[in-house]
């Protein structure tokens, strides 16, 4: 949880997830994505997710962290948008300027 030093509100980690949803690659090629859940971790919430890649011999998982300040959750929490669009469109993106490797590093969400 997350004390908001000045309401002394507390949030719990975030519920949602992009399991099952998918993204493209940047030569279009589906990149299906498995995602744990948020797990406090700072000033925010990190979730590990592994993120498919299509080779020649089938299929491979890279993985990648999700990374989510409580600023940032809060402003999305203002907007009304559901947050799963934002982290969509924000790793979408990601995939699509990446080239891939067997770790992808982390997605600081904004």
């Amino acid at each position: 949880m997350i004390r908001d030093q000045d309401a002394e509100l507390v949030k719990d980690p975030p519920t949602w997830s992009l399991t099952g949803r998918m993204c493209l690659w940047a030569d279009r090629s589906p990149a299906h994505v498995q995602q744990e859940r948020f797990r406090l971790m700072g000033s925010g919430w990190e979730a590990y997710a592994l993120i498919s890649r299509s080779t020649q011999t089938g299929s491979k998982w890279l993985a990648i962290t999700l990374r989510l300040e409580a600023e940032v959750r809060t402003q999305w929490d203002q907007t009304g948008i559901d947050p799963i669009d934002h982290i969509f469109v924000q790793l979408s993106n990601y995939l699509l300027l990446r080239e891939w490797y067997d770790d992808l590093g982390v997605l600081y969400l904004k």
